[in-house]
């Protein structure tokens, strides 16, 4: 038998054996919203008015085993090169990245000394997770890699083979048993009871957070007196929030806090997924920056991350954008009438807006800035603008394009918030301007703001 056919042979009987497992899939395995679904209260012990909620783990033990099939499929393909005395050895692979492309191979010897490395990065990997999922174990990226350094060279070595097997199998990488140690942060009245028992509260009387849990390793969630989550994109103005205890003292009631320190990670998206479908009533609130990167950060909250598509759990539809938003700054400074912000039409381009339109607005903000230079706080406001980066620019365009082109592609109107979204975008765009949360309160904080803002909300 030639390379060639018994390469093909290889393939075929790993898509017969695939084939198979996916059958299986479709008839008797829950998918992951479904898991979603399955972890709200049961009815039996709890009403969704209730603040302890249980979170089934069931639906993702079956799960596993399905993984646990596709994979064992994999080796047992390679099985069979080996018994047959073929000449290389071939690994299923999708790059995260390109999620659309036909599904790939790796092979051993590869082409090349890099393809060879990679296969055998991968075939560490799936061993692993093969040994986790069998175990019911659950085991990090980082312990992934300090387990053989020498073989993965680096952390994000790691990091991109394990999202890129995922997406091979199409499933998410908690599938895999697979997690990264989160490095989001809560501060306020929730409390998980783990899978071993143990109970982590977030409601300390300091200045002490805590990072994410894992969610395979939560057993029950007890949400207290709370009344609205916030989001928060920066890691300094979370910690003064939790520093100054605002959760347990805004003015609306208590809440609970949460950072992903910039653009999330997937613990961050999922943990946020999963409180949001247990409790959709309470309000999900987000603060980031008012710049393209800060939208952009908010919009990875309410609609996912385009390099996380293959993760089918990490919106949170319901989340409300607070601001900072450019008449937030202005309003601040109390140079500016809100009503003057409001540019004619969000389907407008700012190409459509002349130097000499971009001057005027800019010149007329601040003349009338000058009568209120006394105050501190106003003139804080003000020099707290700086000049969008070509960065800025680029991530607006791509801002602009995404929210048109789903438009286009599936013939709907803009709604309202993806409306205001980009009418946002197009004001920081006219007056080439942007700044950051601690621009609308020189206090320290922002608990009046807060306050203020959810009132509105």
């Amino acid at each position: 038998m030639s390379r060639m056919s018994r390469m093909s042979s290889t393939a075929n009987r790993y898509e017969r054996r695939l084939s198979s497992s996916s059958t299986i899939s479709a008839m008797s395995t829950p998918s992951d919203n479904n898991f979603l679904e399955n972890g709200r209260p049961d009815s039996s012990q709890s009403s969704q008015s209730s603040r302890v909620v249980n979170v089934l783990r069931s639906p993702l033990q079956n799960h596993s085993s399905l993984i646990i099939a596709k994979i064992e499929a994999i080796f047992a393909s390679m099985v069979d090169v080996l018994a047959e005395e073929g000449e290389a050895l071939s690994i299923p692979y999708r790059r995260r990245t390109s999620p659309q492309r036909p599904l790939g191979n790796l092979r051993f010897p590869g082409r090349n000394l890099a393809e060879a490395s990679k296969f055998t990065q991968m075939v560490r990997i799936m061993e692993l997770s093969l040994d986790a999922l069998k175990f019911g174990r659950l085991i990090t990226k980082r312990n992934i890699y300090y387990q053989n350094p020498e073989l993965f060279k680096s952390q994000a070595t790691v990091d991109l083979l394990v999202d890129d097997l995922a997406c091979t199998l199409d499933i998410g990488r908690n599938g895999l048993n697979i997690v990264a140690a989160s490095k989001g942060l809560i501060a306020g009245p929730l409390s998980l009871t783990m899978a071993d028992g143990s109970v982590v509260s977030f409601a300390s009387d300091h200045d002490n957070t805590d990072s994410i849990p894992p969610l395979g390793t939560i057993h029950q969630m007890d949400f207290a007196n709370t009344r609205w989550i916030l989001v928060i994109e920066k890691e300094a103005t979370f910690r003064t929030l939790a520093a100054c205890q605002y959760w347990r003292n805004c003015a609306h009631g208590q809440g609970i806090i949460v950072t992903g320190k910039g653009y999330a990670d997937l613990a961050t998206l999922e943990f946020l997924h999963l409180v949001h479908t247990l409790r959709p009533q309470i309000p999900f609130l987000c603060v980031v920056d008012c710049d393209p990167h800060g939208v952009d950060i908010m919009r990875t909250y309410k609609y996912g991350s385009k390099s996380l598509g293959h993760e089918a759990c990490t919106r949170v539809p319901g989340l409300h954008w607070l601001g900072v938003r450019m008449d937030d700054i202005f309003v601040a400074a109390n140079c500016v009438p809100s009503d003057l912000l409001d540019v004619q039409s969000p389907q407008r381009s700012d190409s459509q807006y002349s130097s000499s339109s971009l001057t005027g607005f800019s010149q007329t903000s601040r003349n009338q800035a000058s009568p209120y230079s006394q105050s501190g706080a106003q003139r804080t406001a003000l020099e707290s603008l700086i000049q969008l980066t070509p960065s800025d620019r680029k991530t607006a365009q791509r801002i602009f394009q995404t929210i048109v082109g789903v438009g286009e592609a599936f013939e709907l109107e803009l709604d309202q918030e993806e409306a205001e979204q980009m009418r946002e975008i197009q004001v920081m765009l006219m007056l080439n301007m942007k700044a950051e949360i601690q621009a609308i309160d020189n206090r320290g904080d922002l608990s009046s703001w807060l306050d203020e803002k959810m009132g509105i909300a």
